[in-house]
């Protein structure tokens, strides 16, 4: 297996929210810290164990992160990205 593939392979079993995160540039702290949620919290998100819950303005602050208008974020975002397409 190419190392080409094996990244694909790699990218498609994380979440959805972890992708946009690593996308936006962020550590998991950082986004954290950002939406106002624990580290503890935002890594069950990534690791599928939970939905995010937020607040409108925790969603605003969201998708200001990750560049993303809410209307084009997919359903849901605890699920590996090859589950989400």
């Amino acid at each position: 297996m190419s190392v080409e593939q094996k990244k694909q392979v790699d990218d498609s079993s994380k979440s959805v929210l972890k992708a946009l995160r690593e996308q936006s540039g962020l550590s998991q702290e950082q986004f954290a810290v950002a939406l106002g949620v624990g580290s503890a919290t935002l890594r069950r998100w990534e690791n599928e164990e939970k939905e995010p819950s937020m607040t409108k303005i925790q969603w605003e602050t969201f998708c200001s992160l990750v560049n993303v208008p809410f209307d084009q974020l997919p359903s849901r975002l605890s699920v590996p990205i090859a589950a989400s397409v």
